[in-house]
């Protein structure tokens, strides 16, 4: 293959557009990220995954890293995400930190190992740029032989990179140089599997909080109240990491209770609901919880317009705990038939949501 290099500082959109190109052909392109320069392919192309191997020389048993453009579309390659992982996705990315997860995934086996697979969203423009595009999927590599040492400067790449790829998008030498840190979540506590840019104990410290889930409807009297409640019951005490859970509403008024029929459909559980009150969603609570979970599509949007910086961690409840989009409707001023059926469905939900984070299920 005949290399184009491309030299980009700064990042040039029609650069990124013809490396797109390339990719969706089959091509493998070098590429500079937040930690070391990488060799990249969509990974839905099995002959350009199979190359990418071949010249790396790399075992099939080490999958390579899918690049996401951010953690919202992690729901949709992984079967759990643990609460561990909600800790550190947030902190943490984008950014040098490779989460690995029990893939949900079977197209693409090159990119799992052992039904496991490697995930992160990075900070440098480039490879955010290309996962953008959702026709790629973005799966990279250092660009070494394996076994050799990770490039920071591409003037330090091997000639035999430099003959086989099809692209070289060169900005210069990596901001940081060090590779990213590999932490396997299917296990508790994680499993830090490569050191790097990120220290341990900075990772240590982040998983000493508890995880904290917030679920949002209107008013914070009935859909909200009920979530909360469901999840407290069937969240296994014996769990081993603490996750916090509260609920909050984006039109609510302070302090106001339940409302009758959600206590009564609760009482009917033997759940009690009558010391809640309700409160708003500020910024405040927002900032502090690593996932919000919404009744409606419109509390999702609300949302994401007041708080954008909270968008990457803010969905439907049926969206994150079963993959579909589906508004949970406020039973509020409807009949008792109306908030039993309500309830039901939050219930369900709420063990799909469950079962979602991985409890129980950690090796």
């Amino acid at each position: 293959m005949k290399l184009q290099r491309t030299r980009i500082e700064p990042v040039q959109m029609e650069e990124i557009q013809r490396a797109k190109k390339k990719l969706k052909e089959g091509g493998i392109i070098c590429l500079p990220t937040d930690t070391v320069y990488g060799l990249a392919v969509d990974a839905k192309n099995k002959e350009a995954v199979e190359g990418l191997y071949k010249l790396k020389k790399r075992t099939k048993d080490k999958p390579l890293i899918l690049f996401l453009k951010s953690q919202r579309r992690l729901i949709n390659f992984v079967k759990k995400i643990p609460p561990s992982a909600l800790k550190l996705m947030n902190y943490f990315w984008p950014g040098s930190l490779t989460l690995v997860f029990e893939a949900n995934i079977g197209k693409w086996p090159l990119v799992t190992e052992e039904g496991k697979i490697g995930v992160r969203v990075p900070f440098h423009p480039v490879p955010l740029n290309i996962a953008e595009d959702e026709d790629i999927l973005l799966a990279a590599t250092s660009a070494n032989i394996s076994g050799e040492k990770a490039v920071a400067d591409p003037k330090n790449l091997s000639e035999k990179i430099k003959e086989a790829v099809d692209i070289l998008i060169d900005t210069g030498p990596s901001p940081s140089g060090e590779e990213s840190t590999v932490v396997d979540v299917t296990f508790f506590p994680p499993k830090i599997l490569r050191k790097g840019k990120i220290r341990e104990e900075k990772i240590r410290e982040v998983l000493s909080e508890p995880t904290r889930i917030l679920f949002v409807c209107s008013g914070n009297v009935c859909r909200s109240v009920m979530a909360e409640y469901l999840f407290k019951k069937f969240w296994p005490s014996e769990y081993q990491q603490k996750v916090e859970v509260t609920s909050a509403g984006t039109s609510a008024l302070s302090s106001s209770s339940p409302s009758r029929l959600t206590r009564k459909v609760m009482e009917k559980r033997k759940i009690d609901v009558s010391s809640h009150r309700s409160r708003y969603t500020d910024l405040s609570i927002i900032s502090r919880s690593d996932l919000v979970l919404v009744m409606e599509e419109k509390h999702k949007n609300y949302l994401n317009k007041i708080y954008p910086q909270a968008k990457e961690k803010i969905f439907m409840l049926s969206e994150f705990a079963s993959g579909k989009k589906e508004n949970i409707i406020d039973p509020l001023n409807q009949s008792e038939t109306f908030y039993e059926k309500t309830c039901q469905i939050i219930e369900r939900e709420i063990k799909k949501l469950i079962k979602k984070l991985g409890v129980g299920d950690n090796k």
